[in-house]
C-alpha cells in the first residue's frame, strides 16, 4: 500500500463516498465513511486506506475487493510475525 498521509487518504475516501452516494454533501459523505468504517475517530482505517489507494490508482472499488485485499494483508502480517 502506498504511504498516503491521513489527510490525503481521508480526501480520497470522501471522494469515493460522494461518488457512490451521488452527493456533493461532505457531511453526508463523512457519515457514510464512518458507517462503512472507512474512517474511525477521524483517522482512516485499514479498509479506508485500501479505498484511498484504489482511488489513487483509478481502480474499480467494491466491497469484495476491499475484503480480499484486507485478508491478504492479514495473511502477510501473520506470516511476518512467524518469521522475525
Amino acid at each position: 500500500m502506498s504511504a498516503l498521509s491521513d489527510f490525503h487518504a481521508q480526501q480520497l475516501i470522501m471522494r469515493h463516498c460522494m461518488s457512490t452516494e451521488g452527493t456533493t454533501d461532505a457531511d453526508y459523505a463523512m457519515q457514510v465513511a464512518r458507517l462503512k468504517d472507512f474512517i474511525r475517530n477521524g483517522t482512516p482505517t485499514r479498509a479506508g486506506r485500501i479505498v484511498a489507494t484504489l482511488m489513487q490508482a483509478n481502480e474499480v472499488i467494491d466491497e469484495f475487493k476491499i475484503r480480499q485485499i484486507s485478508q491478504r494483508l492479514d495473511e502477510d502480517e501473520r506470516q511476518a510475525d512467524r518469521f522475525p
